[in-house]
């Protein structure tokens, strides 16, 4: 029988094998859309330069000759649609849209129709249960006047029952509109790009009394109103009691985190364990694996009939909420049983970039959406790295290759498995850290550093949960007792969860905070006092040459909670030293990490800070002295002003929900010399920086002490920089204040500069009389 042979040269070639981009074509085009998309939502006018662009990028791609030469126009193209798109949404709006309304809007008799977009979640508040979701608005009653308008707004119900907000339910709210916070201090979440993201104009919050339903909600938002009830019931019979541990099991299975202690929330993000509470692929994998289960026992073709979860992930996906992640989860699970049933090879590559263009394509806004970030991001991570890692990992615990296993020795079989198992977790883990690291800084400028050890515990321990707690969903509804026994195990596995994660999040340098890169390359060498609005007027932080200090004002023990924004911003992980006042003197502590303070005690001189030094006064500001509480705190360092922090009392503040003690700035204007010339001495100017909850305002102090001229700085947080002869006030994200200081060159040896004593004169470190030069009084407008 005749055979072709080859010749001898195809005998020894390789075989031939498809390159990555041919294996997932997909993967580089989605992220060239999102590069484009990401450029687009900062630039609202680029819609016809990206669109002419592609036009001309489209016609060079199709004059092409070969792949090669087509790629560039064709990746370019896409760059410059996903821009043009996300421009295109980011600046276009319709004329009736919500911010084309006049002010009226913002009054509190408007009434607003229109329907709900999104799964309402509840959460139970100390005071009160709120329910939250996306009401678009189509009708709107403005000073008596009904119009046609559009738009998407958050809608906050105060004391709504139960169940009662229906997604697709139509309703009438009485509420004013509100503008999205902005941020008041340096890290402060920007609501206003947070909705932007979301297509969300305005937020309304309202109680139960002023919302008018028309109708009970589309049959899909009741039977996902009933589904979370139900699962709910399922979840918590036999443990109703242990409310903490009944809020993390509903989290982790259909995202309900409104129970959740602050507390223990925070536990999980310092561990690095926040991720359990997104419903993501650990979820829809363990629906999946019951579902699959199922089929197997019933002697059902999980290949064949693997499609027949597809409705049941997808209303699943609609009962936690439809974020990102469980979005991104429910559709790259369908890509895969669709992929079975059509018996097409499975690339989690390909299905990654599909599953990207086809959220950008349709939302091309969300790209700033930090959850999508997220999840895309940690997928990617996972798909490209874990498999490497594991291999990597394991290769210590691999036997001898020229042994046959048959001859391998218990102990070695052992190891072995034990090395897979460890170097797949670790890996996993490893990976999923390295995906959201760079997230983690550019959005919450904080690693946490114990993240992938305690995920080699936290994520096994979360597997089981998701997979008891759906078997409990299953089996529950036809067998009670099983149901109970079921929960009372994830009860004890909860438990388990928690202790883990606390014990975790309170190791010492369990993270750091990273700050801005803005910040960083911003930062000097001058002395800088930050006033954050926590209110305003309760704390001061003093940098200077990579040493912190914090000042305490007000009453009681400022929380460090509320400044853990700002020193995350910054990245700030030490404090060389934290003073507060303690009836009418004052007292420090030693230095120490942040968050973890020391014993205060009082003192009379603090220098660990070198070259600032910090003294408590011997006399109270005359200027001031009716509504001082403590002496003034004076700051010494070579090179900068004098100035002084003062803590008064504020009688019109005591009926605020705020301190009503609070900090207030002096600084002086001018240096004390030794000029033999000079027989008389010259009384020092000051500048006043007086700060309450109600705002800043920088004021004036003439010779004789009186108040002078003074502008308000607003109710953000206010920096101060001080520098040998500027002195500069910065409010938050507005336009700076700077003055001149009359100081002289200060020789070699001369006298240290030392603050005002009461009766307003100077002295220098010799004893010698007082001496000084009148300051020059130009203030100026500085600009950025």
């Amino acid at each position: 029988m005749w055979t072709h042979r080859q010749p001898d040269s195809a005998l020894f070639e390789p075989s031939s094998r498809p390159s990555a981009s041919a294996r997932c074509p997909l993967l580089a085009p989605a992220l060239v859309f999102a590069a484009g998309c990401a450029l687009g939502s900062g630039f609202p006018h680029l819609f016809l330069p990206a669109l002419a662009t592609v036009a001309l990028m489209g016609a060079l791609w199709f004059r092409s000759n070969g792949p090669r030469s087509a790629l560039l126009p064709f990746l370019s193209a896409i760059f410059f649609s996903g821009a043009a798109s996300a421009s295109f949404h980011k600046g276009w709006s319709t004329p009736d849209h919500l911010r084309h309304l006049p002010k009226a809007k913002f009054a509190a008799d408007c009434w607003w129709g229109g329907t709900i977009e999104s799964v309402p979640i509840e959460k139970d508040r100390p005071v009160d249960r709120a329910t939250t979701a996306i009401f678009a608005v189509h009708r709107a009653r403005i000073a008596g006047s009904c119009r046609s308008v559009s738009g998407r707004i958050l809608l906050d119900v105060r004391s709504a029952p139960p169940g009662a907000l229906v997604f697709s339910q139509h309703l009438w709210v009485r509420g004013a509109l509100q503008r999205p916070g902005k941020p008041q201090n340096p890290g402060d979440p920007d609501w206003t790009e947070i909705f932007a993201s979301r297509r969300i104009a305005y937020r309304l919050t309202s109680t139960w009394r002023e919302i008018r339903p028309l109708d009970a909600g589309s049959r899909l938002g009741r039977q996902i109103t009933a589904a979370r009830r139900w699962a709910s019931r399922l979840l918590q019979t036999g443990i109703e009691s242990d409310r903490e541990a009944v809020s993390l099991l509903t989290g982790m299975l259909y995202g309900q985190t409104g129970g959740l202690p602050a507390k223990v929330e925070e536990d999980f993000r310092l561990a690095g364990a926040y991720h359990i509470f997104a419903v993501s692929g650990q979820n829809i994998a363990a629906f999946l694996a019951v579902g699959l289960a199922l089929l197997e026992a019933g002697r059902v073709s999980r290949w064949r009939w693997g499609w027949a979860l597809l409705p049941l992930i997808t209303f699943y996906a609609f009962v936690s909420g439809g974020s990102a992640s469980v979005g991104r989860a429910a559709l790259l699970s369908s890509l895969v049983l669709a992929a079975w049933f059509l018996r097409r090879p499975v690339r989690l590559l390909n299905l990654w970039g599909a599953c990207l263009l086809l959220f950008l394509g349709v939302e091309p806004l969300a790209v700033r959406d930090v959850s999508l970030q997220l999840s895309f991001g940690v997928l990617l991570a996972l798909l490209l790295l874990s498999a490497p890692l594991a291999r990597w990992l394991t290769t210590p615990f691999l036997p001898d290759p020229l042994i046959p296993r048959s001859l391998l020795p218990p102990q070695s079989r052992f190891r072995e498995r034990f090395g897979k198992a460890l170097g797949f977790l670790l890996g996993s883990s490893v990976a999923a850290s390295l995906g959201a690291l760079p997230f983690e800084i550019a959005h919450f400028h904080f690693v946490s550093l114990v993240a992938p050890l305690v995920n080699l515990l936290v994520v096994p321990l979360a597997d089981l949960i998701v997979t008891v707690g759906v078997l409990s969903l299953f089996l529950g509804s036809l067998w009670g007792l099983l149901g109970i026994l079921l929960n009372n195990a994830n009860w004890l596995f909860a438990h388990g969860l928690l202790l883990t994660v606390a014990f975790a999040s309170h190791l010492p340098g369990a993270g750091i905070a990273v700050g801005d890169p803005a910040t960083l390359l911003s930062e000097s060498r001058n002395l800088r006092l930050l006033f954050p609005a926590i209110p305003l007027g309760s704390a001061c932080i003093a940098r200077w040459k990579g040493k912190q200090l914090l000042i305490e004002g007000g009453e009681g023990t400022l929380s460090l909670a509320r400044m853990e924004p700002i020193r995350r911003f910054y990245g700030w992980n030490w404090l060389a030293g934290t003073f507060r006042p303690e009836g009418d003197q004052w007292a420090v502590a030693d230095p120490s990490p942040w968050g973890v303070l020391k014993p205060f005690a009082p003192f009379e001189r603090f220098s660990r800070a070198a070259p600032l030094c910090v003294r408590p006064a011997s006399y109270r500001l005359r200027q001031r002295s009716d509504s001082a509480v403590a002496p003034p705190l004076l700051f010494e360092g070579p090179g900068i002003p004098s100035f002084a922090l003062a803590l008064e009392s504020s009688p019109e503040e005591k009926t605020a929900p705020f301190p009503s003690k609070h900090l207030s700035l002096f600084v002086e204007r001018t240096k004390a010399v030794s000029d033999p010339t000079m027989h008389r001495s010259a009384p020092t100017n000051q500048l006043w920086l007086s700060l309450a909850p109600s705002g800043a305002c920088l004021r004036e102090l003439d010779p004789q002490g009186r108040i002078g001229k003074g502008r308000s700085l607003g109710r953000t947080a206010v920096e101060v920089v001080l520098e040998a002869n500027r002195i500069e006030f910065r409010p938050y994200r507005r336009s700076p204040v700077s003055y001149t200081v009359g100081f002289e060159q200060e020789s070699e040896g001369a006298a240290s500069q030392t603050p005002s004593s009461p009766d307003d004169t100077v002295q220098d470190a010799t004893g010698s009389n007082p001496v000084a030069r009148r300051s020059r009084a130009n203030p100026s407008r500085v600009k950025r």
